[in-house]
């Protein structure tokens, strides 16, 4: 009510206002300017009629009349006027105010039913929009929301308010956007109403897709101008969904149709699409691939008949009801994978799966079938190939295991690139000293390692990684190299092997192979290439063949002695270089033998014939065979060869030459045999013919040559041949035959025909004698007999060589193996005295045997070298036996065999060396001991046979074969491998024995029962003659001599055989001055005067020759007692030893008890002879 009351008294408070301020602003303007004041109440009047109704517009009329009246007519502050006028003027103002304030009431009365008609109209329309079931959308020219039902904000979901703070571009994407804002920016140029409906996709709240159908209509102003749009919105976005929906049905039915299509195209199998009566619907192009451009389509089962098949199985012919495709039609079963055989219509034979499935309708009735054809024609051609192949496979890895368990070299395989997993053969575990089956990897995954060895390259520890099978396997290249096993100290294995990785099929490394093999005695050999070159030398010597080892680099030319030799040069003599070489070449030759050696570096091979000048003049002709050798980059490096003298060859070859130019020169001349023939006699021969077949022209004329006679039998079908191709062809191919001499030799011939005439039957032949021809063929086929069984010599020579090389580096390496390892335990000092005493016996034991060795090698040389010499003198055998006996019974002993002796007379004497008897009798022994197992038997008997004294050697040992027995004093043989590994030895020993036999005008034989059955030898030496003068020496002193009081000089280069020589004669008793050099001891002697003076032979700068020399030249030591030591052995050294001025001549190793005595001997006899 209080509200009410406000505003009804708020209208007169605006009308007093109103003339209130009209008042102000009239006195305000008529002060300053003088203006009329009435329009200022007019507008006090029509402001509060306007605003408050009639009554206020009364007021205001009243008040502004008043208030003018006063204020403004004069009189000035007073209400009556002083004229009429005046009163005039207020009425019509009077007037005027109400009729303002009449009319603006009226206006207010219509304007307050027209809001109050309008505001109902608009609640109806507001409810009519609301009720809508379409959305309305009111928005102004720019797209701004003026109003939305609440239809459309839930199809949009959002709230009424929310949509009137956005515009309409809010929720349209940007395409659409685009669209709107063209459409809109039309209707503001056209300015008039328009009309359209179209598709509109909006984005809901939840960021949905709402599409609506828009009906658009444009909303003028009062000028006519665009304002705005209304529309109305009908959703149809399910009805848009389903048709999306169905149009990506259609759009994925043609494309199922395309992609059935395209794959039926594409299949590599055949497929048929048939009906239910078997009528070819659709037929792919691998059908037509597989049955042929014309395979037909058919129209029903019936008509199958055209195509052709078997069954696979049975080789029965397919009917038409039979067909795969018929009987799924007839019956409605599915059958897959049907192997049948077929003829395709351009001829061709075919294997094919026939597989085929009916299709129903939801009734179950067949209304199609699908068959499908795979042609597995090439995959049971492979699968036979297969099967082939992979019983080949099968047997090839069956050789391949087999060749991995008995091939000599370890192989490794490993399954994986870090050698993880491994295969290995029993090489390979018999190389590592493992049972097999034991380690199965070459890299344990724990790290752990168990192998009972190390690995070490050059004395160094290999890691795992860098071992060649591990490397193959990480850098994927091959690798080769050698390494060491070490299993102990002294015991090691030297392997050179290579590892090559395994690929897969994509190349990527799968596995690695190794393969490696025991090089250790080839180390070993290699230790000894000294004693295998003078051996090689041996060898070349024997077969009178020269080598050369030609280095390209350096253009160093390294000869064999044997290759001087045979270039007539004198040892040393050669040069050394490629040109020095040339210059021996015959002049004529040199440019060809440059042109291949040339070549040769390219080929890798040289082999040629030339001719060489020795320095005599002599012409020689040598063939040349030699090999190139290359670095990893293939560039030549040496060249190493061998040169044969075929001097004797090239001279068969050119008498053959001659022979081949006489005859050449026999034909020339007409000296050729010439004979006319008819099928059955001859009719003219030539003299040339009869003086080759011992005839006479009466012969001829008297009929006594003849076809037969002359024609060995074994040439009558060669003859009948060769008569026929003359008759059809004219001539014949001259060939080869023998005739029969008038004295019943034969001679060979080369025989030619032409044809005369054929009617009657006559031609004329050609013969030449091939005597001669035939003598160089066989001369010349004798001389490569010879080359060839020279090439077998030296090759046997080569192998011999070799074996012998390996035996000599193991028998004499086998002792210094306990000799240097008891050295090294005396110098640790921690041995008590029996161990002591047993190092130093083995330490003697060894140096002796190897001592003996060097011995056996010597007397070999010498023998090979004929400057084996014996100092003969009478000889008691009985003596010179129990000497011998004595020396091998300490080994019988210790293998428990009994030696048995019997001497069947008393002493028997000889004459030769009593040290060569000894030899011959200690070998047999010591072959016997060493061949008879432990507790056997050795017996030797001497008797009398004869002139001659016999010794018999019998044991009951290992005996030899048959096979074997006649190559038992050969040197440098052996019976086996086993033997040699077995029993040790050289193989010289008993061709030693037989050499010094011989020397002594006696023999030696052999025999054996056969392998384990023992053997015995048997030696005959000539009896000693009645009388015979023995040489006389003065016996050794041999217990313990005493060389107080002995002042010798010792001379030797090498510091420690000087001090050993020191100690010996010290502990003798002797006084020792020990130097170096021969210079120090010529001062020695000089300021000393010693005793005795024991020299070695072989020193720098003055050897012990010069030594002597200058001792006896002086007048003070011309007598001085002289004992020259050297490590030179052999009666040829002795002699030069002895004439040189020494007294005596001891060989290095020296016994300590036979120095003594032998000094004690020669101061004995250097006494007597003063």
């Amino acid at each position: 009510m209080s509200k009410i009351q406000r505003s009804y008294l708020q209208r007169y408070y605006v009308s007093v206002l109103s003339v209130l301020i009209a008042l102000l602003l009239g006195l305000m303007l008529d002060s300053l300017l003088k203006l009329e004041v009435s329009p200022l109440f007019f507008a006090a009047v029509v402001l509060s009629s306007w605003y408050g109704g009639l009554a206020p517009g009364l007021l205001a009329t009243v008040l502004a009349v008043l208030v003018n009246n006063y204020f403004f007519i004069p009189p000035i502050y007073s209400l009556i006027p002083d004229t009429w006028t005046d009163a005039l003027q207020l009425i019509v103002f009077s007037l005027i105010s109400l009729l303002i304030s009449s009319l603006n009431s009226e206006l207010h009365i219509a304007k307050q039913k027209s809001e109050a008609k309008l505001a109902k109209l608009t609640v109806s329309y507001r409810s009519l929009l609301e009720t809508a079931y379409e959305g309305i959308w009111i928005f102004d020219q720019d797209g701004q929301t003026e109003y939305v039902n609440s239809q459309l904000a839930q199809m949009l979901g959002y709230s009424a308010e929310q949509m009137r703070d956005r515009t309409i571009f809010d929720f349209m994407e940007h395409e659409t956007q685009i669209e709107i804002q063209q459409w809109l920016e039309q209707n503001q140029q056209h300015h008039q109403e328009s009309k359209q409906q179209l598709e509109v996709g909006l984005r809901r709240q939840d960021a949905a897709e709402l599409w609506v159908i828009v009906s658009l209509s444009s909303i003028l102003n009062e000028q006519g101008k665009f304002a705005g749009m209304v529309a109305m919105l009908t959703d149809i976005t399910e009805r848009k969904h389903s048709e999306t929906i169905l149009a990506e049905e259609q759009a994925n039915r043609d494309r199922e149709s395309q992609l059935l299509r395209a794959m039926l195209d594409i299949l590599p199998v055949g497929v048929v699409i048939s009906d239910a009566k078997g009528k070819f619907i659709e037929i792919n192009p691998a059908i037509k691939a597989i049955w042929g451009e014309n395979a037909p389509f058919l129209d029903n089962t019936s008509q199958y008949h055209e195509y052709k098949g078997w069954r696979a199985d049975t080789g029965q012919p397919i009917a038409a009801e039979e067909w795969t495709l018929a009987r799924v039609l007839a019956t409605g079963e599915t059958i897959i994978g049907e192997e049948i055989d077929i003829e395709s219509f351009d001829g061709q034979r075919k294997t094919i799966l026939n597989s085929v499935v009916p299709i129903r309708d939801e009734t179950g009735v067949i209304i199609h079938a699908v068959a499908v054809n795979v042609d597995i024609t090439e995959r049971k051609q492979a699968e036979e190939k297969l099967r082939q192949s992979e019983a080949l496979a099968k047997a090839r890895a069956e050789e391949l295991e087999t060749i991995m368990e008995t091939v000599p070299a370890a192989v490794w395989i490993a399954h994986d690139p870090q050698c993880n997993q491994m295969t290995v053969n029993r090489s390979a575990y018999k190389l590592m000293r493992l049972q097999p089956g034991s380690i199965m990897t070459a890299t344990p995954v724990s790290g752990d390692y168990t192998f009972p060895f190390k690995i070490q390259k050059n004395g160094q520890d290999v890691p795992p990684n860098e071992l060649p099978m591990q490397q193959a396997g990480l850098t994927g290249q091959e690798v080769e190299g050698e390494f060491e096993f070490v299993f102990g100290e002294d015991d090691v294995q030297f392997l050179y092997g290579k590892a090559v990785p395994l690929r897969d099929y994509s190349g990527t490394v799968r596995g690695v192979i190794g393969a490696f093999i025991d090089i250790t005695e080839r180390k070993q050999a290699e230790e000894v290439l000294r004693q295998k070159q003078e051996w090689l030398d041996l060898a070349q010597t024997v077969g009178k063949i020269g080598s050369f080892e030609w280095n390209i680099l350096t253009n160093v030319n390294i000869w064999s002695k044997e290759l001087e030799a045979i270039y007539g040069l004198q040892p040393s003599e050669f040069g050394g270089t490629y040109e020095d070489w040339k210059n021996l070449v015959h002049p004529d030759d040199v440019a060809i033998a440059d042109t291949y050696i040339a070549n040769s570096l390219k080929t890798g091979e040289f082999f040629t014939d030339f001719r060489v000048v020795w320095p005599n003049g002599s012409i020689h002709w040598l063939h040349a065979r030699a090999k190139v050798y290359y670095d990893r980059e293939g560039k030549p490096l040496r060249m190493v060869g061998v040169n044969v003298d075929i001097s004797d060859r090239k001279q068969a070859e050119a008498a053959l030459r001659q022979s081949e130019s006489r005859l050449r020169q026999l034909l020339e001349s007409s000296i050729i045999g010439i004979i006319e023939a008819e099928p059955d006699k001859i009719t003219f021969a030539n003299d040339a013919f009869l003086q080759m077949l011992g005839y006479t022209q009466a012969d001829i004329l008297a009929g006594n040559l003849g076809w037969q006679k002359m024609t060995p039998p074994e040439y009558n079908q060669l003859d009948q041949a060769k008569v026929e191709e003359v008759f059809v062809s004219g001539v014949c191919t001259p060939f080869e035959k023998e005739y029969i001499r008038k004295d019943g030799s034969r001679v060979p011939i080369l025989l030619g025909a032409t044809l005369l005439t054929r009617s009657p039957f006559r031609w004329v032949c050609f013969i030449l004698d091939l005597t001669e021809l035939k003598q160089a063929e066989r001369e010349r086929a004798q001389a490569l007999e010879r080359e060839r069984a020279a090439r077998i010599e030296l090759e046997r020579a080569n192998r011999m060589k070799d074996d012998f090389l390996a035996i000599v580096s193991h028998e004499l390496r086998s002792p210094l193996n306990p000799i240097l390892g008891w050295a090294k335990l005396l110098k640790s000092r921690r041995l008590d005295a029996a161990k002591t005493t047993q190092a130093l016996e083995t330490i003697e034991r060894n140096a002796k045997l190897q001592a003996r060795l060097i011995e056996d090698l010597l007397d070999v040389s010498r023998i090979l070298r004929g400057k084996l010499s014996l100092n003969i003198c009478a000889v008691d055998l009985v003596t010179t036996i129990e000497s011998a006996l004595e020396t091998v019974r300490l080994a019988a002993e210790t293998k428990s065999i009994h030696l048995h002796t019997e001497f069947a007379i008393g002493k028997v004497k000889v004459e030769g060396d009593p040290n060569r008897l000894q030899q011959i009798i200690w070998n047999l022994l010591t072959n016997a001991v060493k061949f008879t197992p432990e507790g056997g038997r050795v017996e030797l008997r001497l008797e009398k046979v004869g002139n001659f004294a016999q010794i018999q050697v019998t044991d009951t040992g290992k005996g030899i074969s048959a096979e074997f027995l006649p190559f038992v004093f050969d040197r440098f043989r052996q019976a086996d491998e086993v033997t040699t590994r077995k029993f040790g030895g050289l193989g010289l020993g008993l061709a030693i024995v037989r050499h010094l036999v011989e020397l002594h005008g006696g023999s030696v034989q052999v025999t054996s029962p056969g392998e384990n059955l023992g053997a015995t030898f048997t030696v005959h030496l000539p009896l000693m003659a009645a009388t015979t003068e023995i040489l006389i020496e003065y016996p050794l002193i041999e217990n313990a001599p005493n060389l107080q009081g002995v002042q010798i000089v010792i001379v030797d280069d090498d510091v420690d055989t000087l001090n050993l020589l020191t100690f010996i004669l010290e502990q003798y008793g002797a006084t020792v001055q020990a130097v170096n050099s021969a210079q120090d001891a010529l001062k020695a002697i000089a300021q000393t005067q010693p005793d005795l003076l024991l020299s070695d032979i072989g020193m720098p700068t003055m050897d012990g020759y010069m030594l002597i020399e200058q001792v006896r030249s002086t007048t003070s030591a011309s007598i001085l007692p002289a004992i020259a030591l050297t490590a030179f052995a052999g009666e040829a050294n002795s002699q030069k030893i002895i004439s040189a001025g020494f007294q005596r001549h001891l060989t290095k190793p020296i016994e300590p008890a036979e120095l003594a005595a032998v000094i004690a001997n020669l101061m004995r006899m250097s006494k007597n002879d003063k």
